[in-house]
């Protein structure tokens, strides 16, 4: 899965987070049969989230790229793209790293 986190590529300890970009953390959960970098495990629950739910509105089997604009504290305007579907949705997380707002945007 290509991973985009505000403008940059993310998902290798060496690009950052997959979810926020950050670099610190050592952090690595296996998402689509992908080995990912996450700074903590609260970001790795998050993106876990976000993927499932994505694939259960979309019904797709996989996300071949994701690119996350915002951050915490505003929510995140994302892109998933499968095959040549994109789907654009907002998602902010509560404190327990569940979604608190998940909102399908045109």
């Amino acid at each position: 899965m290509k991973i985009i986190v505000n403008g940059k590529e993310a998902g290798t300890k060496e690009k950052g987070c997959a979810l926020c970009g950050a670099t610190w953390g050592e952090y690595y959960d296996v998402i689509d049969g992908e080995n990912l970098f996450f700074c903590c495990d609260y970001c790795a629950l998050e993106f876990k989230n976000m993927v499932n739910e994505v694939k259960n509105r979309t019904r797709w089997s996989k996300i071949y790229e994701l690119v996350i604009n915002g951050n915490y504290y505003t929510g995140r305007t994302c892109i998933a793209k499968s095959e040549d579907k994109e789907y654009k949705f907002y998602v902010k997380f509560n404190d327990e790293a569940g979604i608190e707002t998940f909102k399908e945007l045109t």
